[in-house]
């Protein structure tokens, strides 16, 4: 029993229907009056309280004439019965009722109400979690749980009892049951605790962790595709019946799920065992053994790599006050500083939400100065341009909020050094010049400009349309962002022939069905010169057979993309350069309302796309670039029941969510626009009913996927690349030979060599290996690595280490995993493509090398030197002590390099 409660004495139960024992037996109670005056005393144990207040709570309306005497004679049952005080020299059972003005006092020892032993299992767990013994509070927490045998008072509760006690209860138990999942969770028990999750969202279906927590589960087993659908269940429901969208944290981490974000595997806490389940509190032993080392999960070092990030520095002007706290003497409104500490916090909310939409990680905030990375997590390959896009968007948002608010921002891009460490230790260490050229650049930037530096200027000027700053310096001011680039004469290669021919087919309405086509294909594969040739064999028809023809944005940033919206939209109406406001309004008026689905719809679509095509006042804007899109997609499907509509969209793995259903409504409807977009294979993540519908008959895109091209179209592509001469000519059929043998089908990856070869080399013949690969190039295989799950991807970089003949035993060195695992993860890599078998070891055993030699360096160069070394000396003695060899194509690529150049 617990301390104050002794043989022959009470014990009270709250947690449930009310429950008094003695002995262990139940004892039973007459009269709800005598129940309900009991409860409310055991609520309040230890204090006086008074008649009214006893009767206040008995009856939630007028109390009748006689409640005070059916107070009194409830008193005297419960005296009579179980709570009479001790008389002189008698024996104390723990609880005793005594008269005391104004009213009664229970006095009641704390370890006879169940409820006060709740309270205090609750705070030892926390306790212990604040000391880092994350099962020992997990246990507490789990014995203070079941002390609960439903809702508190349940049998009271059911007559119309409403005390606000019982609900700052619930709320209690409802918190150390959210803390209890996290320590669960955290110690690698995701599927035990999956079931008692998933009842406690349908139970608590908006309490935001907990729905939160399930994601979590459901992602560490494995089950990503039932992760995000959790997500979506719950932003359907608070949208539809709120109006409201799921908070930040929730945002983030669907983000986090569909990004692969390594920071959501599991890590256990130092000093954490891996057990199936906890221990219920009465199978717990008194004193558990200590464990020895061995049986401890291994705290995992911290993983180190090199890899290109652009960094964003984000300032947020606050106009000082002559007469404020910032004023000439320093002594104006003293609530000043207040308000700004609440508005930018408040901009926390803004640019977290603006960076995470595009794939970046707000890593800390000085004052009103916000640090923003891309690329320390999953590599993407056009972080450059994710960091410029946010920005803008970020600057588009702050002048829609009240006040308005002026920024400036500085972007950089390079080589760092990223230390991922494991999740509860936070964000990477990053190490890299970049942040210190961005926190040199942004004093120079001028209020609402964005700045660059010339690595960014570099990456992203075939979509940033860019001018000099104007200071003596390397940086650059950005203008806008470019539309895409028009369709020219561009015909892809014959192995792109037959998807060509398909998305054809689908604009003349072969074969019926839905209207959504979906390239897919990885980085480099040529999805947008696919794209652009469907675009210029269309425009090529005849008026009377051409479609109207729209290309989308696939995420609006900021206004300055409203001329793709303009554009067509002008087209359509016959709107002309020379035309007056007032024309150009009646002209759209006209096709609106003849396409609009009833009056409503067509004043508000009238209203937003007066934006687009420029005349509308600014004072009068109350539209933002997304709801102008929004319109425009609209009127685009509105139109589609008139004429045939394309619309065109690349990068849709890129997109908003306004975009993604549009392309979900044109699968689901044989009368829509047809819709013909490019996509990286990540969009799956997002949309996996796409990938694996629920159902056979379920309305999904048509998907062509690109395959690599044969190395024939690869030479034929880098002979077009290459100035005229003799094709036959030694250094061009060695650099063609070289350049095929590295690219591996992808056309971006040829181009990339090319590009490279024709350059002249630096004058110092000693490169270093890690230069040896061009940055486009290795940006397309960072992503390749980081779309792995985290455990792969470092196993890959592992086994790049070891060089030619890889094994589970150097490979078990290297990871400090048992061999059997790490048999097992080298097959895995073969069934991905990644490795393909080599001979067997003597001992028959199977061995692997890499199926692409030029990924195998890019993982391997991709470690810093320190880290690389560490490896070598592990492996000593055995297979992979010397660094693993060039592959001989880069090398022979570098030698003709070389010698054009003389």
């Amino acid at each position: 029993m617990s301390a104050g409660a002794g043989p022959g004495e009470l014990r009270f139960r709250l947690l449930g229907p009310l429950e008094v024992q003695r002995d262990g037996t139940p004892v039973r109670l007459h009269g709800l009056h005598q129940r309900a005056t009991l409860a409310y005393l055991l609520l309040h144990p230890n204090r006086a309280t008074a008649t009214s207040e006893l009767i206040a709570a008995l009856w939630r309306g007028p109390a009748p004439a006689s409640a005070r005497k059916m107070v009194q004679n409830a008193v005297w049952q419960l005296r009579t019965r179980l709570l009479e005080p001790p008389r002189d020299g008698g024996r104390d059972r723990g609880a005793a009722l005594w008269s005391r003005p104004p009213g009664y006092l229970l006095q009641v020892h704390p370890g006879a109400l169940d409820l006060h032993r709740f309270h205090t299992l609750a705070a030892e767990g926390r306790a212990r979690m604040r000391e880092g013994a994350v099962a020992t509070a997990s246990l507490r927490w789990r014995e203070a749980l079941a002390l609960w045998r439903g809702p508190m008072l349940a049998d009271l509760v059911e007559t119309g009892v409403r005390w606000p006690e019982l609900e700052a209860a619930e709320t209690a138990r409802l918190d150390v049951l959210e803390k209890y999942f996290d320590a669960e969770l955290a110690l690698g028990r995701h599927d035990s605790v999956l079931p008692e999750l998933r009842a406690v969202t349908r139970a608590e279906p908006r309490r935001e962790p907990f729905t939160g927590q399930l994601m979590l589960a459901l992602h560490r087993g494995g089950r990503h595709s039932e992760a995000l659908d959790v997500y979506t269940a719950i932003r359907t429901e608070l949208a539809e019946e709120l109006g409201l969208e799921p908070g930040r944290r929730l945002h983030e981490l669907h983000q986090a799920i569909l990004t692969g974000d390594p920071s959501l595997d599991l890590t256990p806490p130092r000093g954490a065992l891996r057990i199936a389940a906890a221990p219920s509190p009465a199978a717990a032993p008194v004193a558990a053994p200590a464990a020895p080392a061995a049986a401890l999960a291994p705290v995992p070092e911290p993983v180190r790599v090199r890899r290109e990030i652009s960094a964003l520095l984000l300032a947020v002007a606050f106009p000082g006050d002559p007469d404020g706290p910032d004023g000439p003497d320093g002594t104006g409104d003293p609530d000043a500083l207040e308000r700004i500490d609440a508005e930018t916090t408040a901009l926390d909310t803004v640019i977290g939400e603006v960076a995470s939409r595009f794939g970046g990680s707000v890593v800390s905030r000085i004052g009103s100065c916000w640090l923003v990375l891309f690329g320390t997590g999953r590599t993407r390959g056009d972080e450059p341009l994710r960091a410029v896009s946010t920005a803008l968007a970020v600057r588009q948002r702050l002048r829609r909020l009240p006040p308005r608010r002026r920024l400036r921002a500085a972007v950089d891009t390079g080589e760092a050094v990223v230390r991922h460490r494991p999740p509860e230790a936070g964000t990477p260490a990053v190490t890299s010049a970049v942040l210190d050229r961005a926190q040199a650049l942004l004093p120079l930037v001028p209020l609402d400009e964005v700045w660059v530096g010339p690595a960014t200027r570099d990456r992203t000027e075939a979509a940033v349309d860019y001018q000099r700053a104007r200071v003596p310096s390397a940086a650059w001011t950005v203008r806008a962002l470019r539309p895409a680039a028009p369709a020219g004469a561009t015909t892809p290669l014959p192995e792109r022939a037959r998807a060509l021919r398909t998305l054809t087919a689908l604009l003349d309405g072969a074969p019926p069905g839905p209207r959504a086509a979906l390239v897919v294909g990885a980085p480099g594969l040529g999805k947008s010169t696919l794209l652009a040739a469907f675009e210029h064999r269309v425009g090529a028809r005849t008026p009377a057979g051409r479609p109207l023809l729209a290309r989308i944005v696939p995420a609006t940033v900021d206004d300055s993309q409203l001329f793709t919206v303009a554009t067509p939209l002008c087209a359509t109406c016959g709107i002309g350069p020379a035309d007056p406001p007032g024309s150009a309004r009646q002209k759209l008026w006209a096709l609106v309302e003849r396409a609009a689905a009833d009056p409503e719809e067509a004043t508000r679509l009238f209203t937003r796309l007066l934006v687009a095509i420029g005349h509308l006042p600014d004072h009068e804007r109350t539209a933002t670039a997304e709801e102008v899109t929004a319109a425009w997609l609209t009127l685009l499907e509105r139109l589609a029941a008139e004429r045939p509509v394309l619309v065109l969209v690349d990068d849709l793995h890129h997109a908003d969510d306004t975009v993604l259903r549009l392309v979900d409504r044109a699968a689901a409807r044989p009368d829509g626009p047809l819709v013909v977009a490019t996509a990286r294979p990540g969009v799956f993540r997002r949309r996996p009913a796409w990938a694996t519908p629920r159902e056979p008959a379920a309305p999904v895109p048509h998907t062509l996927t690109l395959e690599p091209l044969s190395d024939t179209s690869v030479a034929e592509q880098i002979r077009s690349l290459l100035p005229p001469g003799p094709p036959g000519a030694g250094p061009t059929r060695e650099l063609t030979e070289a350049v095929t043998a590295l690219a591996g089908g992808n056309p971006l990856v040829a181009a990339a060599f090319v590009h490279r070869a024709l350059h002249r080399p630096p004058t110092d013949p000693a490169v270093p290996r890690t230069a040896l690969i061009p940055g486009p190039v290795r940006r397309v295989l960072d992503a390749e690595l980081d779309a792995l799950p985290a455990d792969l991807a470092q196993a890959v970089r592992d086994a790049a280490v070891i060089g030619e003949d890889i094994g589970a035993g150097p490979l078990a060195v290297l990871s400090g995993r048992p061999a059997p695992e790490a048999a097992h993860t080298l097959a895995d890599l073969a069934r991905r493509g990644i490795l393909t078998p080599a001979a067997a070891a003597p001992d028959g055993t199977p061995r692997y090398r890499f199926r692409r030699p030029l990924l195998r360096e890019a993982a391997y160069t991709g470690l810093p030197r320190g880290a690389r070394a560490a490896r070598h000396a592990a492996l000593a003695g055995g297979p992979g002590e010397a660094p693993p060899p060039v592959p001989p194509a880069l090398l022979r690529l570098h030698s003709v390099r070389e010698r054009r150049a003389r």
